[in-house]
């Protein structure tokens, strides 16, 4: 059985940085709750734990960048239409619809979409 596991980014009264757990809703907000805490988090970063690893052990969330040996960059997301994640190229467009366990160990989390922005706009500089 996969892990359930949401993260997002701490609503500035929170203070900074991620927090990990489960996700709770509540009107517009969003929180994840872990341990009896319950933070508020800003609801476009939530993203769902893939339960999936990259090369060096590190857990692959949505919203997650990840780069292979070919040196294409991926953005990790979810599709509802397949209910299942996937990893998108901005350019070229190519679409790895299949995650699995057997072809994340040649990629590596260099970072997410929200802290490292500039990564999905190296893809577009470079063309993939």
């Amino acid at each position: 059985m996969r892990e359930i596991l949401f993260r997002g980014k701490r609503d500035k009264r929170f203070g900074d940085g991620w927090s990990y757990g489960l996700l709770r809703k509540g009107g517009n907000y969003r929180y994840i709750s872990n341990c009896g805490s319950c933070i508020c988090v800003i609801p476009e970063t939530v993203g769902q734990y893939t339960g999936l690893t990259d090369k060096n052990g590190n857990r692959i969330f949505e919203g997650d960048i990840i780069k292979g040996k070919e040196k294409a960059t991926y953005a990790i997301g979810y599709s509802d239409a397949t209910a299942g994640f996937y990893a998108k190229a901005t350019l070229p467009q190519r679409i790895l619809p299949c995650m699995n366990i057997g072809t994340m160990k040649y990629y590596e989390v260099i970072g997410n979409i929200h802290d490292n922005p500039e990564l999905l706009e190296e893809v577009v500089q470079n063309g993939g």
